[in-house]
């Protein structure tokens, strides 16, 4: 069972095999080289995620440095003597003095300035003098709406605020001034937003990434570049946080964003100090390139590899598996009995030697099959000789003795009757040299057997036998093989009808050959006897004695080459029923035992 498993697996040759194993060797290096790299871009990652929060720790904190010490400097300034003396008493001072008073207030508005790049400009307005005092300008006044945004409560309740796209810092002093009533003095200071640009620039140092400073509560930002899409992820960030804690909001944090199709690696860190977000975006394939570049690198290795296991593997097929293919499809022409096949091999190589074995073998075997053959034919017919000899005896006892029993009885027409069948039953039978007659020559040797039998029986038996379909007549069949069929119906079926039996012989066609049934009503066969009769036709090969149907069985096996013979089952009569099967051969077709392969 184990064999025939194996026969009906699939087809595996050597070429998939060799690919197979050069791919189980391949494919764990290749999974450690993938494992690697995404351990080290995981490794990458976390390593830039550390590097860019601490970049955007350090620069949150050195512009909070610096706009905590702008705050302080300005309520400072606001307090100054020369500020105070200026805003409290220049109607007390002469030309000179108010002058000189100016230009010291003038000088440390430009000293302020100076102290730091983010800032652009610094003015201080007194309402005593109904003038300002700015650093950087020879302009003595501030527009009106300006001055209203610098009263504004509004402006006050936030460090730094947005006026015409400008980002200011403001102080009043007194810090509280009703409606309606002006302060003493008005000090503004003016962010760069160039500087901060600047700034920012130097943290992505990219033309694809972004930086940016925002501030949700007074909805202004200054950015690196055109914010854009980047702007609804800032909104949905400061709506997260804007629940949370200040200890919350402080914390940094970083993640992955997907902006209109594209991946961003994002940064952030709030300041209390401004009330603002520094936000870095930076592309995700750009952070990623050098392990994205080892990919690629990696990807044209495996490319590579695999041509090169394909280009391998075949070019092994061509040296092993093509010839071991031709030494494969030579035995299988073997098998099927072509034992002319011869297989050559121009390298003189160890398949030459196989190639060179194989023809001395098939050679061999030629001449090994025709000496067999030649002793197996002749001792077919030898055999056939002696079971056609078997049958004559037997009937020509069977014959006599009811010729015996109508002499003795005084029937003289049946008596002469009986001899007319006689002769033309012998004179068929002992044509010795003719081993297969037609099959209509076949068929009137059983009619004149039946009308022996019919006289012996004196008509209690009735018998049918159809016509011979068209196209056989000429069919050559072994002689003497319906005869005994019919001889064991009347034997073993109907020899003990008083009445009403029943012999019929029938012809059924079917593909390629004819089928001749003889059935009778006897009721003398026995479960027991049928399966007995079934399985010495299976076995007729080990029969001591062959005569009867066992007889007729062995000699269509051996004049057909196993392809015909004889099947026993019950007839719809009752008795038995057999099925003669026989290939179409005509007459001019005749071939002997010698040419049957």
């Amino acid at each position: 069972m184990q064999g025939s498993f194996r026969r009906h697996l699939p087809a595996f040759s050597i070429y998939p095999k060799l690919v197979l194993c050069f791919l189980l060797v391949i494919v764990p290096i290749y999974a450690i080289s993938f494992m690697m790299n995404q351990s080290s871009k995981q490794l990458v990652e976390k390593q830039l995620s550390q590097a860019v929060q601490s970049q955007v720790h350090f620069y949150r904190s050195s512009l909070d440095t610096e706009i905590s010490r702008l705050n302080q400097l300005k309520a400072e300034y606001a307090n100054d003597s020369d500020f105070q003396r200026l805003a409290t008493a220049a109607n007390l001072m002469n030309d000179f003095e108010r002058v000189q008073a100016i230009l010291s207030v003038k000088n440390k508005l430009h000293l302020l300035k100076s102290s730091t790049p983010f800032v652009e400009n610094v003015k201080v307005y007194i309402p005593l003098l109904d003038r300002s005092i700015i650093a950087n300008d020879l302009n003595d006044r501030i527009p009106a709406d300006e001055m209203q945004a610098l009263l504004n409560p509004a402006s006050m309740q936030t460090l730094i605020f947005r006026f015409d796209n400008r980002l200011l810092i403001s102080q009043l002093y007194p810090g509280v001034v009703r409606p309606g009533q002006q302060p003493i003095l008005a000090l503004e200071i003016e962010l760069s937003r160039s500087k901060l640009k600047e700034m920012l620039s130097g943290i992505v140092q990219s033309n694809d990434g972004h930086a940016v400073i925002w501030n949700p509560d007074s909805d202004w930002y200054v950015a690196d570049g055109p914010l854009g899409p980047l702007e609804s992820e800032l909104r949905q960030l400061a709506a997260r946080n804007a629940n949370l804690g200040t200890d919350v909001r402080e914390r940094p944090g970083s993640g992955s964003v997907n902006v209109n199709g594209k991946n961003y690696f994002a940064s952030y860190e709030y300041s209390p100090v401004t009330n603002t977000y520094l936000a870095v975006y930076m592309p995700t394939e750009q952070v990623l390139s050098p392990i994205t570049r080892y990919s690629r690198w990696l990807l044209l290795l495996s490319v590579i590899s695999l041509a090169l296991v394909a280009l391998f593997s075949f070019s092994i097929h061509r040296v092993i598996h093509r010839p071991l293919g031709l030494l494969v499809d030579a035995f299988r022409k073997v098998e099927r009995g072509d034992l002319g096949v011869a297989v050559k091999h121009r390298w003189r190589d160890e398949f030459h030697y196989l190639y060179g074995q194989f023809n001395q073998m098939v050679a061999r075997i030629r001449v090994l099959i025709q000496e067999v053959y030649e002793q197996q034919i002749l001792s077919q017919r030898s055999e056939l000789k002696q079971l056609q000899s078997q049958i004559n005896p037997h009937f020509l006892f069977n014959s006599f003795f009811i010729l015996k029993g109508l002499v003795r009885r005084g029937e003289q027409e049946l008596s002469l009757r009986m001899l007319d069948s006689l002769g033309e039953y012998f004179r068929f039978i002992t044509r010795t040299g003719q081993e297969e007659v037609t099959l209509e020559s076949e068929l009137a040797h059983v009619k004149s057997y039946l009308d022996i039998q019919n006289m012996r029986f004196s008509g209690s038996i009735e018998t049918h036998c159809e016509p011979l379909p068209g196209g056989w007549k000429d069919v050559l069949v072994p002689r003497l093989i319906l005869q005994p069929l019919v001889e064991n119906a009347y034997k073993h079926g109907l020899e003990d009808k008083v009445s009403g039996g029943k012999l019929a012989i029938r012809f059924e066609t079917e593909a390629g050959g004819l089928a001749i049934v003889v059935e009778d009503n006897g009721d003398s066969l026995s479960d027991e006897r049928l399966q007995a009769l079934a399985r010495s036709l299976r076995d007729v090969g080990r029969a001591k004695e062959t005569t009867g149907i066992l007889n007729v069985h062995r000699r269509m096996m051996l004049t057909s080459g196993g392809e015909c013979g004889i099947e026993a089952a019950r007839s719809p009569l009752g008795g038995l029923r057999i099925r003669l099967t026989i290939p179409k051969r005509r007459e001019n077709e005749h071939v002997s035992s010698t040419d049957r392969g």
